[in-house]
C-alpha cells in the first residue's frame, strides 16, 4: 500500500489516496488558466466596489481529462498533455466509483495570509475528525487532501463548514467550487504565476 511522505508532490499524493480508496473508478483532471485573481487586482474596499460586477465572473475550464484508476496510478507529469503559458492541470474532487456513485475527495485551499498552520489543523480536526490527510505547501497557499471520500449530498456542507470561522479560507474559492460542483487543487506549475509544485509539509 502506498504511503504519504514529507516532500511528496501533489500528483503522488493523489495516487496514495486512490490506492487507499478502492471504490474509486474514474478520476478527472481539469486544465485551466492561472493569473492574478480579482481580489489581488482590487485590494481596497473602494476598488472592489468599483469593479464589483467583475467579481461575479467564473473562469471556465479549458478542458477535462478522465483516467481510469490504473491509468492514473501510472501517470507522470511528462505524460500530461502540454499546456500553453499560464495554464495548469488541477485534479477535481469529484470521482466516479465502481458502482457509478459520485463522491468527492476532500480538498481545501487555505490562505496563510489570514491564519496560521496551527489554526488550519484545528479547523481540519473539527471538520474531518480523525480521518487521515495531508497538508501541502503550494507557494502562496496550503492545500489539504483528505484520505477518505465524501458522498455528494454531504459535500456542500463540508465546504460550507470551512467558511464559518471566516479566516480559514477565501470566500471566492468556496464560491467557485460551490458554483462548479467540485473542488480543484493544482498539480502542475506555471513559470509566471504558479512556479512551485505543491509538496507535502505535514501528514495529519
Amino acid at each position: 500500500m502506498l504511503k504519504f511522505q514529507i516532500g511528496q508532490n501533489a500528483l503522488d499524493v493523489c495516487k496514495v489516496i486512490i490506492d487507499h480508496q478502492p471504490e474509486i473508478s474514474i478520476i478527472q483532471l481539469v486544465a485551466h488558466e492561472v493569473n492574478t485573481n480579482w481580489r489581488q487586482q482590487h485590494q481596497t474596499t473602494q476598488d472592489k466596489l468599483k469593479y464589483i460586477l467583475d467579481g461575479f465572473e467564473h473562469s471556465q475550464p479549458l478542458k477535462y481529462q478522465d483516467y481510469f484508476r490504473d491509468e492514473f496510478n501510472q501517470l507522470t507529469f511528462d505524460e500530461l498533455d502540454k499546456l500553453e503559458q499560464n495554464q495548469v492541470w488541477s485534479i477535481s474532487s469529484k470521482v466516479q466509483c465502481i458502482d457509478d456513485e459520485i463522491k468527492h475527495i476532500p480538498m481545501m485551499n487555505f490562505h496563510l495570509g489570514n491564519c496560521s498552520t496551527e489554526a488550519i489543523k484545528i479547523g481540519l480536526e473539527y471538520i474531518c475528525g480523525d480521518n487521515e490527510g495531508v497538508l501541502l505547501d503550494s507557494g502562496r497557499f496550503q492545500h489539504y487532501y483528505g484520505d477518505f471520500l465524501i458522498k455528494e449530498n454531504k459535500w456542500t456542507k463540508f465546504i460550507a463548514e470551512f467558511l464559518m470561522p471566516t479566516i480559514l479560507i477565501g470566500s471566492r474559492y468556496a464560491g467557485h467550487v460551490l458554483y462548479n460542483g467540485y473542488s480543484t487543487l493544482r498539480l502542475t506549475t506555471d513559470n509566471q504565476y504558479k512556479p512551485k509544485i505543491p509538496e507535502v509539509i505535514e501528514i495529519l
